[in-house]
């Protein structure tokens, strides 16, 4: 069966998904989540939802997906150490350097690759593997036919699929927006959502009109706003293709989005009715919806077939709108006159758009106090069909006639708080209980405690075997449990004849189980110590960052020019950067066609080698879905700023790649390391390189400006003004490029 994954923002979140038929959650911690600013989970709030997902066969999926530095890794130590100790079904990881931590330290944790990877190719999927991973979360941007692709190409690895949620314009890992505009890493959780800006566009004049052409209308809007992905209708294809899980975004969403998506998705799976399911998820929270990629695309792979699907984009306004109620038909000063297609009762919320004064359009959201029937008669609820009166609200601008209303919120859709006041998970612990005249001693693993205790003779037979094991099976808020347990008696008295006073018994359970907690507390809080590198590796000096650039100003190439390039004959000066004798061949983080990427490598390789120039050239890899091909031709490489090589554990796992490691740039949100550390010394990004904001492989052009496919020359320049930020933006073979003009 393929699993249902949830987001679960908190512990009521997780339990609201579980009850209403989630096979699985993801959650973050407090620190070292991509959702930081969700309420996450401590550490009770994870042993108690651990024990329930015990109880009910249902999974976890914790979240470590953010890109650490040195100094951050004692701290993601002790946040790996507590996941450890409680358990989960896997750990979900972008930075390379946790994947080391959890290999050498934590091996019994199952390995999973966040989205924020950007694996999008059956060579990184498969590489993912080699490296340990049981699990890959997809790129969000892989249409139905590629992922068919990477399935049958891999069936050894685990796919999990988003099937529902919101979709970053950015290919996820890929987005340097809000680091950039406002230095707040959206690698580090902390996305100030730049895409989600209003903007104006306007024309590239040095290009000709062809390539910079208009809005036929308006000229503002969300240009960078992307539609919420919304594919249930793929669900069961999904399904029947072997994919082991699908994922719903929205962890910083409430409890009862949740809850609502597990149960359209759960009816969908089990081929049950979804109409009122559809409607009211869509209620909760719902932008613009399409299929994205998966259905809505309009293409099965990245080639030039012209798209009549609809736009992916929400750049008439990018956030919820909920469902349509009806439409207007005449205001009445204070009421307005609406033909019902959906029910409404007093409480709900509704939303009419009005006229903006510093952007397009602005949006009115009241709550129902007052209806009225067609009789002026005061009512608290009307169905579908009906002509009904609103009370609008005061002192906000009228809606007009033939504008729609909206519902954006339902009085009853919130979901019974569950009880949060549960049980936590109890840690079986072997147990060894020493009997003496004198006193008791217990031990576990490293811990042992002596407790006075004067044994006596019985007046009758005991058992006294099964009271200690009742006492020590009570461990009441403890978060460890006896398992098995072996009873040494070194007593005067056969086992039989002790009598041992309950009470005293019981003191000395409290106060064992108060040991342990003590212990576990101090054992999770002790910061691991980061060793100095064992060995040093010696590596190139590489060139300041922002000397590696294309013609057009990405700093990476397309391998198919490069191919163009030398086959015309022209020398390597003439097309890539020369530094200190050697060429740089930055090689793009994206490659939706892998086959043609790989074909177009081979091609430049035996043109290099034709011309005596292999061994002049270095390979820069953006993608983990690079590692195999380089290694496999052993090309002399470089880790370029794309690898997220942010911290002495992603360089010694570096190591183990196999391949030709020339060098390696340090993740271009860090601007130091502790060379102590590090296995060899990464090349600091200098401050004048700019890498694009985003990366996407949404048309600007067709899903953004709304131009058709006919006759496109597939690419384009425009420019974006937003607040004080100037963005260029460039469209090539559809993959949409955004710098920052400033």
């Amino acid at each position: 069966m393929t699993e249902l994954a949830l987001p679960a923002g908190s512990l009521q979140a997780a339990l609201v998904a579980f009850a209403e038929g989630a096979d699985a959650v993801y959650l973050g911690m407090k620190s070292f989540s991509a959702r930081a600013m969700a309420t996450n989970f401590s550490f009770e709030d994870l042993a108690k939802l651990r024990r329930q997902a015990l109880s009910q066969n249902k999974k976890i999926y914790v979240t470590v997906n953010t890109l650490v530095d040195d100094e951050q890794l004692p701290h993601v130590f002790q946040t790996l150490k507590s996941i450890e100790f409680l358990g989960c079904d896997g750990v979900i990881v972008q930075d390379l350097g946790l994947v080391h931590l959890i290999k050498t330290h934590f091996p019994s944790l199952p390995i999973h690759g966040s989205t924020q990877l950007a694996v999008h190719t059956i060579e990184g999927v498969k590489e993912l593997a080699r490296l340990g991973f049981e699990r890959v979360v997809l790129a969000r941007e892989l249409t139905y036919e590629e992922i068919k692709r990477i399935r049958e190409a891999c069936p050894e690895v685990q796919l999990k699929v988003f099937i529902h949620g919101a979709l970053c314009y950015s290919v996820s890992g890929l987005c340097m927006a809000s680091e950039q505009l406002c230095s707040r890493s959206a690698n580090c959780g902390a996305c100030a959502q730049i895409c989600r800006n209003y903007g104006t566009v306007q024309a590239d004049e040095k290009v000709p009109a062809s390539l910079s052409p208009l809005p036929k209308q308006q000229d503002t809007g969300w240009f960078f706003s992307m539609s919420d992905l919304k594919a249930g209708p793929m669900a069961k294809q999904l399904e029947q293709l072997g994919i082991d899980s699908l994922k719903v975004e929205g962890r910083m969403k409430s409890p009862a989005y949740t809850g609502l998506a597990a149960r359209y998705y759960r009816a969908i799976l089990d081929g049950k009715e979804t109409e009122a399911l559809d409607e009211a998820l869509s209620v909760v929270f719902s932008r613009r919806q399409t299929g994205g990629w998966l259905s809505d695309y309009g293409r099965k792979q990245q080639n030039f077939t012209i798209r009549k699907a609809p736009t992916l984009g929400s750049t008439s306004y990018p956030g919820h709108r909920g469902v349509r109620l009806g439409l207007i038909g005449v205001v009445k000063q204070d009421r307005a006159v609406v033909h019902l297609e959906r029910d409404i009762s007093l409480r709900d919320g509704l939303l009419y758009f009005t006229k903006g004064r510093k952007e397009p359009i602005d949006t009115v959201k009241f709550g129902v106090r007052a209806l009225y029937d067609a009789y002026h008669r005061s009512i608290t609820h009307a169905s579908k069909g009906e002509t009904i009166e609103v009370l609008l609200p005061a002192s906000e601008p009228l809606p007009h006639a033939r504008e729609a209303l909206y519902v954006i919120s339902r009085h009853d859709q919130n979901p019974a708080l569950l009880n949060e006041a549960l049980p936590v998970f109890q840690k079986p612990i072997d147990l060894t209980i020493i009997l003496e005249d004198e006193k008791l001693t217990l031990a576990s693993g490293t811990i042992e405690q002596e407790y006075p205790l004067s044994l006596d003779r019985a007046k009758k037979a005991q058992d006294v075997e099964a009271h200690l094991s009742t006492v020590f099976s009570q461990s009441d808020t403890s978060y460890f449990t006896l398992g098995s347990y072996v009873i040494e008696n070194r007593s005067s008295y056969d086992l039989s004849e002790l009598f041992i006073p309950l009470s005293a018994l019981k003191d000395i359970r409290r106060s064992w189980y108060a040991l342990l907690d003590r212990s576990l507390g101090a054992e999770l809080s002790a910061v691991m110590q980061l060793q100095p590198t064992a060995q040093i590796v010696q590596t190139e000096a590489l060139p300041p960052r922002s000397l590696l650039q294309s013609s057009n100003g990405l700093p990476f190439y397309q391998v198919f020019e490069i191919r163009k390039a030398l086959e015309e004959g022209k020398p390597l000066e003439a097309i890539l950067c020369c530094f200190e004798g050697r060429y740089y061949l930055p090689l793009s983080p994206i490659m939706f066609n892998e086959a043609e990427f790989f074909l177009d490598m081979d091609a430049i390789i035996t043109l290099l080698e034709e011309r005596n120039e292999r061994d002049l050239v270095r390979f820069g890899l953006n993608n983990i879905g690079q590692v195999s091909y380089a290694r496999a031709k052993g090309l002399a490489v470089y880790l370029d700023v794309y690898f997220y090589l942010g911290n002495s554990a992603a360089a010694n796992l570096a190591l183990t790649f196999g391949l030709d490691l020339r060098g390696a740039y340090l993740w271009m949100e860090r601007t130091s390391f502790d060379a102590a550390r590090w296995p060899f010394s990464p090349a600091v990004v200098d401050e004048a390189f700019k890498p694009p904001l985003f990366i996407s492989r949404s048309c600007f052009r067709h899903d953004s400006l709304l131009h058709s496919c006919e006759h496109c020359p597939h690419r384009g320049s425009w420019y974006v003004t937003a607040s004080t930020d100037r963005y260029h933006v460039l469209v090539e073979d559809c993959i949409t490029y955004v710098v920052s003009a400033r």
